[in-house]
C-alpha cells in the first residue's frame, strides 16, 4: 500500500474538482517553481482527456520547473489512461523539466510493467516508492 500526499497542508493555491468521469484531479502549486497534481479514481478512456489538459496546463505554466503527480490514489488504469502520463512525460523533457511519479498505487505500477513504461516513467518515481517524506514538490527527480 502506498502513502499518499493526499492528506498534507497545501503548499500553496488550489484547484481540485471531480470530473463527470469519476476522476478526481488536485492541482497544487508548489515551492520551487513547480506543481503538484494528485489523482484518483480511474484512469481511462472516459478520464484521459481531463488527465491530459491538466498535465499539460501545469507544463505550459511559464515558471512551471516540472510536475509531481502523486497517484498513490489511482484505483484503475489502462492504456487510454496511460497515454497522457506517457505524453507528458515526453513533453516535460522537450521543454527541459520534469515529471515525477511519487507515489504510485500499485495499479499504476503494474500496468507501467505490463506496457514496459518502466523505463520511460517508472526511472522518474522517487527512490523510496511510497515514502512521501522524501517527495518534495520543486525538487527535480533523483536520477
Amino acid at each position: 500500500m502506498t502513502t499518499s500526499t493526499l492528506d498534507r497542508p497545501a503548499l500553496g493555491p488550489t484547484i481540485s474538482w471531480l470530473c463527470p468521469c469519476g476522476v478526481r484531479i488536485t492541482l497544487l502549486m508548489g515551492p520551487g517553481c513547480s506543481m503538484l497534481v494528485r489523482l484518483s479514481g480511474e484512469l481511462d478512456i472516459a478520464t484521459s482527456p481531463a488527465v491530459n489538459n491538466a498535465l499539460d496546463f501545469c507544463l505550459s505554466l511559464d515558471h512551471s520547473h516540472g510536475v509531481t503527480l502523486d497517484a498513490a490514489e489511482v484505483t484503475f488504469i489502462d492504456a487510454a489512461g496511460l497515454r497522457p502520463l506517457v505524453e507528458a512525460h515526453a513533453l516535460s523533457r522537450r521543454r527541459g523539466q520534469w515529471l515525477r511519479i511519487a507515489p504510485a498505487s500499485d495499479a499504476l505500477r503494474r500496468v507501467l510493467t505490463l506496457t514496459r513504461h518502466t523505463h520511460r516513467l517508472l526511472d522518474c518515481m522517487a527512490a523510496g516508492q511510497g515514502d512521501t517524506d522524501q517527495v518534495r514538490p520543486g525538487s527535480p527527480p533523483q536520477r
